[in-house]
């Protein structure tokens, strides 16, 4: 039998405890490309994840893997001001958020939402949240990444495999590389905010960034999720064309009395109306809309691009959200 183009990929990272290393940039990404033309075998698949799970992903195998995926986005995908990855789920809290992104869709700016439409159990997902409020959805017959302002792009519309291989943790019983790069893929000259769930990995997120030459403002936000917990100190790892850095924000208490403890999008409406108040939402959204903004005008003024976010709040259109 001829030798499979990807036999010398597995090997790499196969060859034993002494020999086998991690793949430079431009291995990983020959990697996910036959992989996501197809041109694999499901032995290979496996053997591939779970090594790089073992070994633990380099920023560059990420941004090899991310560069190979983004080849895939869909027409006019590039005309957006920001790209938002939402993979993690929620499980205590609301969206909130979502209604950052809303604030910054009446802020003039447009927002591409991606993530999975695969569940784990006691999750709720964003595309759920967007069918409940009524927000466009990108499907295969509709057009509506080209026209609507703030839209959901399934990835199983990037790529149908990058859905299946999400989907994997079921058969794999972890998860793969997938979760992280998913996270972490962007058009081409659009910048991407990103929310992991362990700290340490804030940093592979924005050197992979700087390896592609990509825009990105990473946090470790609620549940894994793009979102400010205002209960924790946090902290925002930034690359821009011209700078990295970081940017603090300090809690101002520990824990906040009477904020929800459920994911019902009925109290993101209520919240957005006036109809009800939570000083944890506000300042979850205010807070989270800010780093958003700080991304997209790339600087690291949060104090301006927080007062910038807080009077729109108090201007905002209250029957923007109709469901």
């Amino acid at each position: 039998m001829n030798k499979h183009p990807l036999a010398d990929y597995v090997r790499i990272l196969a060859r034993g405890k002494h020999a086998s290393r991690n793949m430079t940039q431009d291995e990983a990404q020959f990697t996910l490309e036959q992989m996501l033309d197809g041109n694999y075998h499901p032995e290979q698949l496996g053997a591939i994840f779970m090594l790089l799970r073992v070994l633990e992903e380099t920023p560059n195998e990420i941004a090899g893997f991310s560069a190979a995926a983004n080849r895939y986005w869909p027409e006019g995908s590039n005309q957006f001001d920001l790209v938002w990855a939402s993979y993690a789920g929620k499980r205590r809290q609301p969206f909130w958020w979502i209604l950052s992104a809303l604030l910054l869709r009446q802020m003039g700016y447009r927002i591409l939402v991606h993530g999975t439409l695969s569940h784990t159990q006691g999750r709720k997902y964003a595309h759920e949240v967007f069918t409940e409020l009524g927000l466009p959805i990108v499907t295969k017959d509709n057009n509506v990444i080209k026209t609507e302002a703030l839209v959901y792009l399934p990835c199983a519309l990037i790529n149908e495999r990058l859905q299946q291989w999400l989907s994997l943790k079921s058969i794999l019983g972890v998860r793969s590389p997938i979760n992280t790069v998913m996270k972490t893929i962007s058009p081409k000259g659009v910048p991407s905010v990103q929310g992991v769930f362990h700290p340490n990995y804030r940093a592979v997120h924005t050197e992979a960034a700087k390896l592609n030459n990509e825009l990105a403002l990473v946090i470790k936000g609620e549940g894994g999720e793009f979102e400010v917990n205002p209960e924790r100190h946090c902290v925002a790892d930034f690359h821009y064309a011209n700078s990295r850095g970081q940017i603090e924000i300090a809690n101002t208490q520990s824990y906040f009395t009477g904020k929800p403890e459920n994911t019902d999008t009925a109290t993101l409406v209520s919240f957005w109306r006036g109809q009800i108040d939570s000083l944890y939402g506000e300042t979850a959204v205010l807070n989270t809309a800010a780093l958003a903004l700080c991304l997209i005008r790339q600087h690291d003024d949060f104090e301006q691009a927080l007062i910038d976010c807080t009077n729109a709040w108090s201007e905002r259109d209250r029957a923007l959200v109709l469901s």
